[in-house]
């Protein structure tokens, strides 16, 4: 058991004075000389942008960090990262890995507060004794896991709360830092466009591109640099496109032989869960992708009133309440069978009528 936690886990948070970072947690941050950085297995933009920003925040303030990652992040945002500072591991922790936790003085935790979600690393992080603490959005999560964590479920993301703690540490904010921050909050809320783009989101990204940053040049490194590899792996997605009430569940399934066929790797499949919400009538999403034989991941999204969360809940996953996710193993057609059958009493339940 951790010894303390500081938890905000209010619902939607519209007045940025409640993304004031607790003193006791900044006070963690100024102390640390030799800090390890990690994120969530996967990493997305927010994952990597936090990260980065974080490595070179506590840089400025003479520390000596270390990042890691346990898998490599979409192509489509490491230019947020042009000095290499996340490195991804290959394969399983070796004793290197090792040296750099018998060097840390802490562990710093980004946009996950679930322990399970650090996949390779959790077992290095429990047999060590170093303070660990943690930035997180998401709902849910393994709070005695921290000795401090700092939880704002209804922030649009955690880079727009590294951005806060950082500004309270005084630490100037550079191109080096307000470049992976922005990527960070456009990511986590679909370009300013979910229901999480609040006046916060807007807030923060104002104070980047202040800074230096240009939206349009971000947009287009993102957004318009697929290649061709994964424009046809998407077509084959959507080409077998499925759904069930009437349209409202919309969903599809990519198989290990259709990467292999098309030489994709799983980090530039990023954005294809998004792809499926363009479908007008689609209340509730979900992208089945096969792992390995028997081994899934899932990633589900929502429109209007319906939380998606308790579904992924339902499966052992987390999330937000309009973007959430899980693993599941078994046959294909036991997975579709169980989401189509959680995703329709979802539906129900968040009917007005019913």
């Amino acid at each position: 058991m951790r010894k303390r936690n500081f938890v905000n886990a209010g619902g939607p948070v519209d007045s940025t004075d409640d993304f004031s970072p607790p003193e006791a947690f900044l006070e963690k941050l100024r102390l640390c000389r030799a800090p390890l950085i990690i994120a969530h297995i996967y990493p997305d933009g927010d994952a990597l942008g936090s990260a980065v920003a974080m490595h070179h925040g506590l840089t400025a303030l003479g520390a000596t960090p270390r990042t890691l990652l346990t898998h490599r992040p979409p192509e489509t945002v490491g230019f947020i990262d042009p000095d290499g500072v996340a490195e991804v591991l290959d394969g399983e922790p070796d004793a290197g890995h090792q040296d750099a936790f018998r060097a840390a003085d802490t562990v710093i935790v980004l946009d996950t507060s679930e322990k399970e979600r650090l996949g390779r690393l959790l077992p290095l992080i429990d047999t060590t004794a170093l303070e660990v603490i943690g930035i997180d959005h998401h709902l849910g999560g393994d709070a005695a896991f921290f000795d401090e964590l700092w939880c704002v479920p209804g922030s649009p993301s955690t880079g727009n709360l590294v951005l806060r703690a950082l500004e309270a540490l005084e630490v100037e904010i550079t191109d080096r830092i307000a470049l992976p921050l922005f990527v960070a909050v456009a990511t986590d809320t679909g370009w300013f466009r979910f229901s999480n783009s609040s006046q916060e989101a807007y807030s923060c990204a104002s104070k980047l591109v202040a800074r230096g940053v240009d939206p349009e040049a971000v947009h287009r490194a993102i957004f318009e640099s697929a290649s061709p590899a994964r424009t046809r792996l998407l077509g084959r997605l959507l080409a077998d496109l499925r759904s069930e009430e009437g349209g409202k569940i919309v969903f599809g399934i990519s198989r290990m032989a259709d990467r292999v066929l098309f030489d994709v790797e799983m980090e530039e499949m990023d954005g294809f869960v998004d792809a499926l919400g363009q479908v007008g009538e689609a209340e509730i999403v979900f992208l089945v992708v096969e792992l390995s034989p028997g081994r899934y991941k899932v990633s589900l999204r929502s429109k209007g009133q319906i939380s998606i969360h308790p579904v992924a809940a339902r499966f052992g996953g987390g999330g937000h309440a309009k973007a959430a996710g899980c693993r599941l193993e078994g046959s294909e057609e036991e997975i579709l069978e169980s989401l189509v059958e959680a995703t329709r009493e979802q539906l129900a339940a968040s009917d007005p009528s019913s």
